[in-house]
């Protein structure tokens, strides 16, 4: 029996048998994953190691295409104008949901329009100090700054997961500083290393080859726990800010209206790919944290996020090119 006449004899029994049909078909031809940053950059590297190994296992090419533009709109509403069957997708992270308010001008709601598949990697990041800073740990640094009120410190941009760990890091240790945006992790770190700017929250495996030759401290990694790329750094919850937790990763996503069954066959893929032994060394030395869980697990992981970063975004008006 065809495609068609499977799906027409399955039309009498409601819309789920016919998803389910769909999906023991899919996929059935070519995918495309937009990448809403230019190639080259972390999300691009993870995605295109994982995609790899994910075609491997679907039987069918998946094409990666680099959609930069519009504080990664443009890529979103590409996904958006397409057809909801589970061939375009697009990278995201931990905060896809909140885009709208990080960007006002969206033309779509990311959080009803867009679906979180599965998760891709973990990016460490760290806090930094410039050597002229007088703190060799976090504790050092919470005293330094209230005497010092208003101190900088720098990220790669505005509204990026840098400038909230950082935002809720002042809130937490009850403090007053300003954020300095930078274009990209490269000049916020030359800058401390410089001496021309005395803190910046940016990626591990950036800061820890400046680290490792004295040229700034790092002071503590802002996940929850150490990790396993640098273990000999402590997190800046061990360092005296205690319950602080500023993970961030990527995923992948697809348009809501995009079967049920689709999705978990793309979660199921995704994760079985994360876990290959070259894909996580791939990752691994990238300077990402493979990441691979349940369907369940990533849902309350998705909903704990929006519960801590949207009364941070709302309080502090945290905006894209602010």
């Amino acid at each position: 029996m065809n495609r068609r006449k499977l799906i027409q004899s399955l039309a009498a029994l409601g819309p789920a048998s016919v998803a389910s049909a769909f999906a023991q078909e899919y996929p059935a031809r070519q995918l495309r994953l937009l990448v809403p940053y230019t190639a080259g950059g972390g999300t691009d590297l993870a995605a295109r190691v994982v995609m790899k190994k994910l075609s491997e296992q679907l039987g069918q090419p998946i094409i990666v295409e680099n959609k930069p533009g519009g504080g990664a709109a443009l890529a979103y509403i590409e996904l958006l104008r397409s057809k909801p069957d589970g061939y375009v997708l697009t990278t995201g992270s931990g905060v896809t949901s909140l885009l709208n308010l990080l960007n006002s001008k969206l033309p779509f709601d990311a959080a009803t329009e867009l679906v979180q598949v599965a998760p891709l990697a973990s990016v460490p990041i760290v806090l930094v100090a410039s050597n002229k800073v007088p703190a060799g740990n976090v504790a050092e640094l919470i005293a330094y700054v209230k005497q010092h009120p208003g101190l900088s410190f720098g990220t790669p941009g505005p509204a990026t997961p840098h400038h909230l760990a950082g935002v809720l890091f002042a809130s937490m240790a009850g403090l007053q500083m300003t954020h300095v945006g930078y274009r990209g992790t490269a000049p916020a770190v030359q800058d401390v290393v410089g001496g021309h700017l005395p803190l910046a929250i940016v990626g591990l495996s950036t800061a820890i080859q400046f680290a490792r030759s004295g040229q700034l401290k790092v002071l503590g990694v802002g996940s929850s726990q150490r990790s396993g790329l640098a273990p000999d750094i402590p997190t800046l919850a061990e360092g005296g800010l205690a319950g602080y937790d500023a993970s961030y990763w990527y995923d992948i996503c697809v348009a809501s209206g995009v079967p049920q069954p689709v999705v978990e066959r793309l979660h199921a893929g995704i994760t079985k790919a994360v876990q290959d032994h070259d894909v996580r060394a791939a990752l691994t030395a990238a300077g990402l944290e493979p990441m691979a869980v349940t369907r369940d697990v990533y849902r309350r992981m998705l909903r704990s996020e929006r519960a801590k970063w949207e009364p941070v975004i709302r309080a502090n008006n945290i905006q894209m090119g602010s």
